[in-house]
């Protein structure tokens, strides 16, 4: 659809606004809100915990995570929590343009990665929702970065309960071993894509299978960052 026909058809059918209901031109925000969302800022590059200047934190200092480099949009605050409730929950998939339109304006000025890997759902748990949040994402990061998405590198092997369900003291237990590398075929340099970074213990699992076959690079890209002190 050219942007003359774009446009026509959201004269006749406007979008409202996920947020506030009021009309909006292109995405599933308005302008408004989404110039209210609260972005993350100066972050340490490794872990994406907020810094003063973007600096390494001194966890990663002592005991850096298995990724490189670790890059979130957004701090995990309301509205962004109901906006990825909607997206991972509720069939709003739509939400991942949006998501990853905004992501993109943030993640210029640096070498891309050679291949985007999506988070696996274990099959259970893919069954349950009917689709995958993170490939979702990855979907739309791949067409708008021309960069190769790859589905079928990672897979879920460990069905677990929820991470968000557990206490932050049972999360890494969890994950342990959850995930089998299916696809040796891999660059040297790639993203891992998901929701939200919480303590990392996902994306630690995930990285360590690809770490072990060679990948020097492995960099997290999600939606959102939850600051624990917070």
């Amino acid at each position: 659809m050219n942007s003359f026909f774009r446009q026509l058809y959201s004269n006749i059918l406007p979008i409202p606004c996920r947020l506030c209901g009021a009309h909006s031109q292109q995405h599933a925000l308005c302008d408004a809100c989404i110039r209210d969302l609260p972005l993350l800022g100066p972050a340490c590059p490794r872990c994406a915990v907020p810094t003063t200047h973007a600096q390494l934190c001194g966890k990663c200092l002592h005991t850096p995570p298995v990724q490189d480099l670790s890059f979130s949009l957004f701090r995990y605050h309301n509205p962004v929590d109901r906006l990825i409730a909607d997206f991972k929950y509720h069939d709003k998939t739509y939400l991942s343009q949006l998501f990853s339109t905004l992501m993109i304006e943030k993640l210029t000025d640096r070498i891309m990665p050679q291949l985007l890997i999506p988070i696996p759902l274990h099959s259970k748990r893919l069954r349950q929702r009917g689709y995958n949040q993170s490939l979702e994402l990855a979907k739309d990061l791949s067409k708008r970065l021309n960069i190769p998405l790859s589905n079928h590198t990672l897979s879920r092997t460990k069905d677990t309960p929820p991470q968000a369900s557990l206490p932050f003291k049972d999360r890494k237990n969890n994950i342990q071993h959850a995930f089998t590398l299916i696809d040796s075929s891999i660059p040297t340099h790639i993203a891992l894509i998901d929701d939200v970074l919480t303590t990392g213990h996902t994306a630690n699992a995930a990285a360590k299978c690809l770490r072990q076959k060679g990948v020097e690079t492995i960099e997290v890209w999600t939606i959102a960052r939850t600051i624990r002190h917070d």
